[in-house]
């Protein structure tokens, strides 16, 4: 049996973290309170990578993002990201293989998305753009 990466292992965990938080009971008569700062996926944009199983492209996904992140975060250090919740996550999204496509979305605490989430997604994305571009330069 292939153990999973942590990319693949992410949307599991994520589905039984919103299990585990929605089985919880709740005292009768209480209505939930929307959360201070609750995060919010801001925009969400699709990769092509390869159309066969490539591990090695698989397991430099994590890199690469992480790269792009840095890259972000650095252009926007003035405006203090961490302060901002600026966060991402992936998801494979290619029928047959699931790493044919990923999903990368641009997360954020939902008070700064407006000011800073257009700017902040915009050279998130590029960076991961630019750089799946070149990893999977030649791999087609």
């Amino acid at each position: 049996m292939k153990t999973g990466t942590v990319i693949e292992l992410l949307p599991l965990c994520l589905a039984a973290a919103l299990l585990a938080a929605c089985g919880a009971p709740r005292p009768a008569g209480e209505t939930p309170v929307p959360a201070r700062g609750a995060a919010v996926v801001f925009q969400k944009k699709v990769f092509k990578l390869v159309k066969t199983p490539d591990p090695e492209l698989e397991a430099s996904l994590e890199g690469l993002l992480s790269a792009s992140y840095d890259v972000a975060v650095k252009n926007h250090s003035g405006d203090k990201p961490m302060e901002i919740g600026f966060t991402y996550s992936v998801s494979p999204r290619g029928a047959v293989y699931p790493f044919s496509e990923i999903e990368v979305s641009c997360i954020m605490q939902e008070r700064y998305s407006r000011r800073y989430g257009p700017e902040l997604c915009r050279d998130f994305f590029g960076e991961v753009g630019a750089r799946v571009r070149r990893a999977v330069a030649g791999r087609q």
